[in-house]
């Protein structure tokens, strides 16, 4: 049991300070507690416990602990909290903080894993995708088909290879799925957006009369499934079209809906891919990623895209203290290239790396269970943390860390029985779940 804190009648917390008296809260623990000792006691329904600070400093990825018992001296008791039920939404936070300045015309950055925004620059405006698209598309292939399907390519699939990327497919040959993602996801193949779409097409509803609108539907399926507000497709490749658009909101969400995928996450974290088709063709399809900074330390290389109209965009993510986090651009400046004609976009690389280095240089990962005196809290009320298992982000040298735990009654082991929320000063910055022991 942790001085300070002991638990009180069923539903009630009950907060000692270290004071000189005892009183209990008028409603619904009022009365139920006799004196016990020096000490003031305070009763809030559903073991309401306040935010009670816990300094902690840290000196680059070391961190150091300041006494904290001190700092239960005087507990400050927040009056006016709802109480906890199992599926509560996670609290709105303060306004996210705009990225360094950046040519992209929008941007996003979300730590997936804590799922806090961390720079947001227009973040719900609706663009034009390009090749971004085909997070959404890789996603619909995995929810509906095998990697061992095999698809047969068809004329109708083959773009013109002057104009769009693509991963070189052959009329007549015979590939795996497998093998079309890599040729999606690496070299941005249009051409295998349109044979995956079509094979996948042909089993959804509709899809006997017209696979590719069929394919279309169910990516907007996945829209609404995930709650995006901003994005509707129009094709499964990213070209641009009238009423084809999305947001770097809604990109981040994608993003790490695919990381979640652990072949499509391996699939983006690939450079290079030499692939063989299944058929008796046997042709041998190199592919190689359009992405030039999957190369670099810690970058998981999501998705490239860039059109006249869209500019130059980029999906990526990268692993700080074991939270993945994605970073969307999207309108980043583009220019012609004096050789080829395509259009290039250096700007798009260079807008994320300011951002990657803006966030190495303003947040900070802390354990949940390193912030100092969280542990002995969860002890004495006989919960933990649940599964999560994300580190908390937090404002770069920042040297206190509060927690308020948030508990309904107690329940049967590992089941969900309240939340512990963080705050840096007054602002929420997460909450995580709680399990009874």
């Amino acid at each position: 049991m942790i001085p300070g804190i002991i638990p009180g009648a069923t539903g009630t917390s009950v907060l000692i300070s270290r004071g000189g008296t005892v009183g209990c809260h008028a409603g619904t623990g009022a009365g139920r507690l006799s004196r016990g000792g020096a000490g003031s006691v305070y009763c809030l329904p559903m073991r309401d416990l306040p935010a009670v600070p816990f300094p902690m400093t840290r000196s680059g990825h070391s961190r150091t602990r300041r006494p904290w018992w001190p700092f239960l001296a005087t507990l400050l008791i927040v009056l006016g909290l709802g109480t906890w039920a199992p599926g509560t939404a996670a609290q709105e936070t303060d306004e996210v903080p705009a990225p360094p300045d950046v040519t992209a015309a929008s941007a996003f950055v979300l730590d997936v894993d804590a799922n806090q925004a961390l720079y947001a620059l227009e973040p719900d405006t609706e663009l034009p995708p390009a090749s971004t698209t085909k997070i959404a598309t890789a996603l619909v292939v995995r929810q509906q088909t095998e990697l061992t399907d095999t698809v047969v390519i068809e004329e109708s699939d083959l773009v013109d290879t002057a104009v769009f990327s693509n991963m070189g497919l052959v009329a007549g040959d015979t590939l795996t799925v497998e093998l079309l993602l890599y040729g999606l996801l690496l070299p941005s193949g249009n051409d295998a957006a349109n044979a995956l779409a079509r094979h996948v097409g042909t089993g959804l509803p509709g899809g006997d009369s017209d696979p590719r609108a069929a394919f279309i539907q169910a990516m907007n399926d996945l829209v609404a499934t995930l709650g995006l507000e901003h994005t509707q497709f129009r094709n499964p490749a990213g070209p641009d079209e009238e009423g084809h658009y999305s947001s770097a909101r809604d990109l981040a969400t994608l993003a790490g809906a695919l990381l979640r995928d652990e072949t499509l996450a391996a699939i983006v974290d690939t450079a290079t891919y030499e692939g063989v088709s299944s058929g008796p063709e046997a042709r041998v399809y190199p592919l190689s990623t359009t992405n030039d900074l999957l190369l670099d330390d810690g970058i998981i290389g999501i998705k490239t895209g860039i059109t006249e109209e869209a500019g130059g965009c980029l999906v990526i993510g990268a692993t700080y203290s074991g939270n993945r986090v994605v970073t969307v651009v999207l309108g980043s400046d583009v220019t012609t290239d004096p050789d080829s004609g395509f259009l290039v976009s250096r700007a798009r690389y260079d807008d994320t790396l300011e951002i990657i280095n803006a966030l190495n240089t303003n947040y900070a990962w802390v354990d949940p269970a390193e912030v100092p005196g969280l542990t002995d809290a969860m002890a004495a009320w006989e919960v933990t943390l649940g599964d999560e298992g994300a580190n908390l982000v937090i404002p770069a040298g920042t040297d206190d860390v509060e927690f308020r735990l948030r508990l309904g009654p107690a329940a049967n082991p590992d089941d969900e029985v309240g939340r512990v929320l963080f705050f840096v000063g007054d602002r929420q910055i997460a909450e995580r779940t709680l399990v009874q022991v």
